[in-house]
């Protein structure tokens, strides 16, 4: 039985779908699915029922599922012993953060560390999913908030400093808010609903509660563009809004936000990622 058919199987028992999976693996549709075919035949049953909603694990499916993923799990650990025996800086390091914090806070001083060793390879994945660092879908993340898992080493790396921004046409247009008490007559920018629980979101309902709501996004550099535009008050990280020409309103200042890397501790002894964590370190502030 090959390996890498029993890792496409777990994919899209995970995923429910054959292109997810596929995407997941970097394999095309067509190859995923002649793989899955031949490792059907090769246990003698089908492991999926494909329906119109997506795959679904058939009796023989659950029951090659553990053995699966107990498989997988072997294998992780095999693969992130052997990489955190890794002496030297030559090799890859695949790195997973949100769009912005991958452009505006990690990709400058992740440049200059690539610049001054060649053998070293950087993979800056923008992502705003939470990669898992247990199956080595990412060797280093950064996150919004402290990982779960004893497994996981941990650190606080910076604090992200937010202001509430507004564009030189709004006022013109509508006056500054911070003159209101319910911010009646304003638009607000905020995070999209998946995200609305964010403390910055929190904090602009509930300095506002009566003004309208303008535009929603779960990218920080939309909401940006949208205060560029005109469309509303917006709290923005400062690395973002200090460089747009946009106006920040004084008073209340929207809350800080803490962000974290965290790493498998099999990796702990992998020198490029210990050199890489102490140049970050190094290169940026403790607040920005």
């Amino acid at each position: 039985m090959n390996w890498d058919d029993v890792r496409l199987f777990l994919e899209i028992a995970r995923a429910g779908t054959l292109t997810s999976a596929a995407r997941q693996l970097r394999l095309s549709q067509p190859t995923a699915g002649r793989r899955l075919r031949a490792l059907e035949e090769a246990v003698g049953s089908a492991l999926f029922q494909r329906t119109a909603s997506g795959f679904l694990l058939t009796d023989e499916g659950e029951a090659m599922l553990m053995h699966a993923e107990h498989m997988s799990e072997e294998a992780n650990v095999l693969e992130r012993k052997l990489a955190g025996g890794a002496r030297g800086l030559e090799g890859g390091v695949r790195i997973s953060a949100s769009d912005w914090v991958s452009s505006k806070v990690l990709a400058a001083p992740l440049g200059s560390l690539a610049a001054e060793h060649p053998g070293l390879t950087i993979e800056l994945v923008a992502d705003s999913r939470m990669l898992d660092l247990q199956r080595r879908e990412t060797d280093l993340a950064f996150r919004f908030s402290r990982f779960s898992g004893a497994d996981i080493v941990q650190r606080r790396l910076v604090t992200i400093n937010y202001g509430l921004y507004v564009s030189q046409s709004y006022l013109e247009l509508r006056g500054d808010p911070t003159g209101s008490e319910t911010g009646a007559g304003h638009q607000m920018i905020t995070m999209n609903s998946a995200l609305e629980r964010q403390p910055d979101v929190t904090w602009l309902r509930g300095r506002w509660a009566d003004a309208g709501l303008a535009f929603r996004s779960n990218s920080r550099e939309s909401q940006a563009a949208a205060c560029v535009a005109g469309a509303g008050v917006a709290v923005l990280p400062r690395v973002i809004g200090g460089g747009l020409g946009l106006v920040e309103l004084g008073g209340d200042v929207p809350p800080s936000r803490e962000l974290w890397l965290g790493y498998h501790e099999d990796l702990r002894r992998l020198r490029r990622l210990r050199v890489l964590i102490e140049h970050l370190t190094e290169q940026l502030p403790s607040e920005i």
